[in-house]
């Protein structure tokens, strides 16, 4: 190998460690970006499931009012 592609080869080394280097930044941040979604979909299943709760406490607090409506309404007809 001449002087020329001794320098050719090792242009081509350097760019393919600043390449590497940057997919390894690039990957990095994937990583990163993954975990805060793992975190939020966490976050989100918490409250949806809290949400639930919440609507079903409020349905059945619904048909006991409802129920006594119709208890009161029956009363008074009597």
């Amino acid at each position: 190998m001449d002087a020329m592609q001794l320098a050719q080869l090792k242009r081509q080394i350097a760019w393919h460690t600043q390449d590497t280097h940057h997919h390894e930044l690039d990957l990095h941040t994937a990583e990163l970006a993954l975990e805060g979604a793992k975190q939020k979909v966490e976050e989100l299943k918490k409250k949806l499931v809290e949400s639930k709760h919440t609507l079903e406490l409020h349905k059945q607090e619904l048909v006991h009012a409802e129920q006594e409506a119709r208890r009161a309404a029956a009363n008074a007809r009597h």
